[in-house]
C-alpha cells in the first residue's frame, strides 16, 4: 500500500475502522496480530501500534494483555437512567428499581457527611454559600459491575432532626419518597446533560475503557420553586442511553 497525504498509521486506522463499521470485524472479534498487519500493510511494528492506539482512543477496540486486540461493543445497552423514571411517583430509589427491572442485582456503596456548601452548590440549592449541606457520594453497581457515580447535596436545615436526615440511614430511600415523608412533595425535576472525557478517578471507579467518554447529568429536585436536592451523576457513555418520555398538554378542542 502506498501512503500519501495522511501519516501511514492514520490511513491504516481508517482502513481498520471501516472494516469494523462494515462488520468485517464484529463485536468480540480479534483483530489480526501485529505481525499479520505488518505483512498486510508493509509497515513497521510501531506504525501498527500507533494505528491500534488510535482505534483504542476512539473506543472501537480494547487490548487484552497477552491475548491481542478485540472489537468492543459500540451500541450502548438500552438502560433508561433518566427521562421516564417518574412516570409514576416512586416509592424507592429509581436507580434500584430500574436496575432490578432489567433482571440485574442492584447494590450501592456510599459515604455521607455534613459539609459547607460551595458557591456553586449554594446557587443550585438557593441557599447561602457556606451553609450546611448533607453530601452523599454513591457508587452504583449492577451485578457487581460499577455503572454510575452520583454525588448529592441536600440543605441540612431542611432535613435536620427528621427521620430522613441521613439519606441512607433510615427505612426510606430515594429522594422523592424521603421528601414525601417529611411533607416536602417534589413537583418537578430539572436535568442538564453533557458529555466529556472521564477524570482519572472516574476511569478507575467505573472501569472505563480508553476512548470512552462519560455522560454527566446535573439533576435538581424542586418543591414548586424551592430546590430541595441537587446531584451530579456520571455514567460511561458505552453502557447507557438516555431515553426521555416527554408528556404534552392535552389538545385543546
Amino acid at each position: 500500500m502506498a501512503y500519501q497525504g495522511k501519516p501511514a498509521h492514520q490511513q491504516i486506522a481508517d482502513d481498520l475502522r471501516q472494516r469494523i463499521l462494515d462488520g468485517v470485524y464484529q463485536i468480540g472479534d480479534k483483530l489480526p496480530s501485529e505481525a499479520e498487519l505488518m505483512d498486510e500493510y508493509g509497515v513497521s511494528r510501531i506504525v501498527i501500534r500507533q494505528a491500534a492506539e488510535a482505534l483504542q482512543n476512539e473506543g472501537l477496540v480494547t487490548k487484552k494483555r497477552g491475548a491481542g486486540t478485540f472489537v468492543r461493543e459500540q451500541r450502548p445497552l438500552r438502560r433508561r437512567i433518566s427521562g421516564d423514571l417518574y412516570g409514576k411517583r416512586p416509592t424507592s430509589s429509581p436507580m434500584k428499581r430500574q436496575t432490578e427491572s432489567e433482571g440485574r442485582r442492584s447494590e450501592w456503596e456510599y459515604q455521607t457527611r455534613r459539609t459547607a456548601a460551595t458557591k456553586a452548590i449554594a446557587e443550585r440549592l438557593a441557599i447561602e454559600s457556606g451553609a450546611d449541606v448533607v453530601r452523599t457520594a454513591y457508587r452504583f453497581f449492577a451485578d457487581d459491575e460499577p455503572v454510575m457515580l452520583s454525588t448529592s447535596y441536600e440543605p441540612h436545615a431542611l432535613i435536620a432532626g427528621t427521620p430522613v436526615e441521613q439519606p441512607e440511614g433510615g427505612p426510606i430511600t430515594g429522594v422523592v419518597p424521603r421528601m414525601d415523608a417529611i411533607g416536602q412533595h417534589i413537583t418537578h425535576v430539572v436535568e442538564d446533560v453533557n458529555a466529556r472525557a472521564p477524570r482519572p478517578y472516574e476511569t478507575e471507579q467505573l472501569h472505563i475503557a480508553p476512548g470512552v467518554p462519560v455522560i454527566t447529568i446535573t439533576r435538581t429536585y424542586y418543591v414548586d420553586d424551592r430546590p430541595v436536592e441537587t446531584c451530579d451523576m456520571v455514567v460511561p457513555a458505552d453502557r447507557y442511553t438516555l431515553s426521555y418520555t416527554i408528556p404534552l398538554p392535552p389538545h385543546a378542542a
